[in-house]
């Protein structure tokens, strides 16, 4: 990547003391904010550095002004910017200008970022203002502005809520910004809406990751220089179109995202996702194999990073859940998905995704600790309550308390009349499961028919989830501590036909919510095992609880090089995987989709593996000269250790031109086992299947 350097000759550079300057006599058109915590993306890639110099190439008129404040990176990739302190610019008149140098302090505290809030409003004030938040993000249950030099502290959704109460009064008919926006990845969630309802018109936000390059702020600004009375819709729009344009440049605009959402249409939005919930919840209370049902929907709806390699974020595209859910929950279904077409004004999307504008929470990883997170943000949705009961994290008592709670609020809500305004849902058809694609398990998972709570009549919606909201919370309970331990080595026969068999039956499946499969090649003369990989391309019937391997001795391969892939998500459309390596030198991972109606795959880029945790937001393309190492995971037979470990095994330089395709693997012996995940996070697998191929037959046998 260029490393962009400031050069004092391009800037005026002059220090000013907090006192030497006085609050501007007329109020300008607009006051743009930029919270700039470069952390590691600015000192190992210089990313905020980029950004600045594309805002020194913008025009804007006299009385538009841009407010900086720099911070949270141990080094910055120019000669302006001192990471001994915090400081704040100005541009304006083309020229940035240093008005303040404080001593360091936090970036990720909800001090540090309303001090600055207080700082502009009491000394750039304008007709319209727009605050955006720069740097890594992570999603409802993450952080955002992690300060490198303070261990990587971040700004919870609550810190960031407290900041801006700190300093303005949350009013949803005159909100102090036009727009928040989230130059980060992961923000546009209807969690992350909700804590800036109020303070902003306007939310702007990606549900991906975003690529390093970000928003294109010379355009952005540009735009707004030569149409200062522009409405922050526009606006939005012009911040959505610069940034696919700007990731298509670069070549990372695949999985780009980004969205503008009305935040003014937010309370209708959250009234039927609550409904929603209830209905959800009744359905769970009805029947606990609901869990599974959801926990499987919810894998193969389109997500954001979450798996074992990669980390766990647990944003899934709220859309794509509700579509996959709309059988199950048929009374809200619709009349969400016209609610959240309504709040998101806008919205552009690369070639591999189609998200719909806003993320929710679901618990990939089953655990308590992003669950506790999302409690911690303040709004207890009826969605929240379900995920609580799901993972045993909510009592009775608590979950009953606020399912009421939830139903009173919804009740005054139509008593007032605010429901007035809910768009009606257009019919369409419930979706039904594809035809299997040739020589790929189908990855649309079957579900069984579980009887729901129903409201009768489109006219007496809201009074029949009334009833459902008491039948639900009169034998709402928390879902057991599952053990799945007895699946552990459960049994797999060969078939008559050659095919390795997994027959756990319906009440064995009833908490699952995927199963999926590890391959191994072995070599007894040479005492190793070499694991392959997870992947899902299996035969499942749900409903019978029977699962079927799909082994055609064939695996994916860099330039012939066979590698480790670790399944992301399956959807009807492609199979994302990680996939680990070193990269002239470093430990990265390769994204990698497989496209069902292609059969075929594409590399979309490689991340740094960050120390921390956090997903690197520099998705970088592959290219010629660039050294790799395939890693693999090995053991030895005969060793006491029955772990792998990770094995760099073939190092190559890739050509001008590089194949990422199916490989035959030829004659070999390999090890196959299912694994199991139920909807806590629990995992088992299953007993080995040996197979053995000589001379291109597949021969299966059970051990």
């Amino acid at each position: 990547m260029r490393i962009f350097r400031l050069s004092l000759g391009l800037v005026l550079a002059c220090c000013l003391l907090l006192g030497t300057f006085s609050p501007c006599q007329a109020r300008p058109a607009w006051t743009v904010y930029l919270y700039l915590c470069g952390s590691d993306l600015e000192s190992r890639m210089g990313g905020a550095t980029a950004d600045l110099q594309e805002i020194l190439q913008a025009s804007l008129p006299d009385d538009m002004v841009v407010l900086i404040q720099t911070g949270g990176s141990k080094t910055w990739q120019n000669d302006l910017v001192d990471p001994r302190k915090l400081e704040r610019y100005t541009y304006k008149n083309a020229e940035l200008t240093r008005v303040q140098s404080l001593p360091q302090a936090s970036m990720g505290s909800p001090r540090t970022l309303a001090d600055f809030l207080r700082f502009g409003r009491e000394h750039f004030p304008a007709e319209r203002q727009m605050l955006i938040l720069w740097d890594h993000g992570g999603g409802s249950a993450g952080t955002l502005a992690n300060d490198e030099n303070f261990d990587g502290q971040g700004l919870s959704l609550k810190d960031i809520r407290t900041a801006l109460s700190s300093v303005y009064q949350a009013e949803a008919q005159n909100p102090p910004f036009e727009i928040i926006g989230f130059d980060a990845c992961l923000m546009a969630s209807i969690d992350v809406a909700n804590m800036v309802h109020g303070f902003a018109r306007y939310m702007v936000a990606s549900q991906d990751l975003e690529p390093g390059n970000g928003w294109e702020y010379t355009g952005i600004l540009n735009a707004l220089g030569r149409k200062p009375d522009m409405e922050a819709a526009e606006l939005g729009r012009i911040i959505c179109d610069t940034y696919l344009k700007g990731c298509k440049a670069v070549g990372t605009h695949q999985n780009a995202t980004l969205s503008v959402v009305d935040l003014a249409r937010l309370p209708q939005l959250n009234m039927v996702y609550d409904a929603l919930g209830l209905e959800a919840v009744g359905a769970a209370v009805d029947d606990d194999r609901f869990y599974a049902l959801m926990g499987r929907q919810a894998r193969r709806a389109e997500n954001y990073m979450n798996s074992k390699a990669q980390g766990f974020t647990n944003m899934v595209d709220l859309g794509s859940l509700v579509r996959n859910m709309r059988g199950h929950l048929p009374e809200f279904s619709d009349m969400l998905l016209a609610a959240l077409d309504d709040a998101v004004v806008y919205r552009v999307n690369g070639p591999y995704r189609k998200s719909s504008g806003l993320s929710c929470y679901y618990p990939m990883d089953g655990g308590a600790q992003a669950y506790k997170s999302m409690l911690d943000t303040g709004r207890h949705t009826s969605f929240l309550m379900l995920n609580g009961l799901q993972l045993g994290l909510v009592s009775a008592e608590r979950a009953k308390s606020r399912l009421e709670a939830i139903m009173a609020e919804i009740d005054a809500m139509v008593a007032e009349g605010d429901t007035q305004d809910v768009p009606a849902p257009e019919t369409a058809p419930v979706p039904s499961a594809a035809s299997p694609t040739p020589g790929m398990a189908q990855p649309v998972i079957p579900i069984p028919q579980i009887p729901v709570l129903r409201p009768q009549g489109a006219s007496a919606l809201w009074g029949a989830i009334q009833a459902a909201t008491e039948a639900a919370t009169l034998a709402v309970r928390p879902l057991q501590v599952l053990d799945i331990s007895t699946l552990e080595d459960a049994p797999v026969t060969v078939t008559s036909a050659g095919e390795a068999r997994l027959e756990l039956g319906p009440d064995k499946v009833r908490h699952l919510d995927s199963v999926n499969f590890y391959l191994a090649s072995y070599d007894t003369k040479n005492n190793v095992i070499v694991l392959l990989g997870k992947d899902a391309d299996i035969h499942a019937d749900w409903e019978k609880g029977i699962f079927t391997d799909n082994f055609r001795n064939v695996w994916a391969a860099l330039d012939g090089h066979l590698v480790y892939l670790e399944l992301s998500s399956a959807d009807e459309e492609r199979y994302r995987y990680a996939v680990p390596v070193m990269l002239n030198g470093d430990r990265a991972t390769l994204e990698v989709v497989y496209n069902l109606d292609e059969k075929a795959y594409r590399v979309l880029g490689a991340r740094k593996l960050l120390a921390n945790g956090v997903a690197d937001k520099f998705l970088v393309p592959l290219k010629a000269g660039d050294r790799i190492t395939t890693i693999l995971k090995g053991m030895t037979i005969s060793g006491e250790d029955d772990e792998f470990t990770d094995v760099e095994v073939d190092s190559f330089t890739l050509g001008q031109s590089h194949t990422f395709a199916d490989m035959d693997m030829g004659d070999g012996d390999f090890i196959f086992m299912f694994e199991m995940n139920d909807v806590q996070g629990n995992s088992a697998t299953s007993a080995v299947t040996a197979i053995t191929v000589r001379d291109g037959e597949i021969t299966l046998s059970e051990i």
